[in-house]
């Protein structure tokens, strides 16, 4: 899915002339895939992509509830919007995308993130589920 995210990013960026900020905020929210690498010592090309098809298997999820959240898009952009107005806008919108593209993912959910709201809103067996 990061592909779809930098796409997004580079169409933003043309819209809003800002591509630095408008692909690092598509982007910005997998950041936590690599501490999972890292902390699951996940270091070959096969077993990250087994591991991506298969995080049950091995008992890893790669979304962390605090970068694929609204909390997140707080907390990330606010540092930007203070450094400049615009560029904040234009990253916010990117890491607003980021959560709405991953959104037919068959993960969990935390968008609400710190509550304990789950937001299963696709789920691999139909689409259109949802449940809080």
């Amino acid at each position: 899915m990061i592909f779809l995210h930098l796409i997004f990013g580079i169409i933003l960026g043309i819209i809003t002339q800002n591509y630095f900020y408008a692909i690092l905020g598509t982007i910005i929210a997998d950041i936590d895939h690599i501490y999972i690498l890292i902390k699951n010592k996940l270091f070959t090309l096969k077993r990250i992509i087994d591991s991506m098809k298969y995080e049950e298997k091995y008992n890893i999820k790669y979304k962390t509830p605090i970068m694929h959240s609204i909390s997140g898009l707080i907390i990330f952009s606010f540092p930007v919007f203070l450094i400049d107005r615009i560029s904040g806008i234009v990253f916010a919108i990117g890491y607003l995308s980021h959560l709405i593209l991953d959104l037919p993912d068959i993960d969990e959910k935390y968008l609400l993130y710190p509550l304990n709201i789950n937001l299963e809103v696709f789920y691999q067996s139909g689409l259109g589920k949802s449940k809080l």
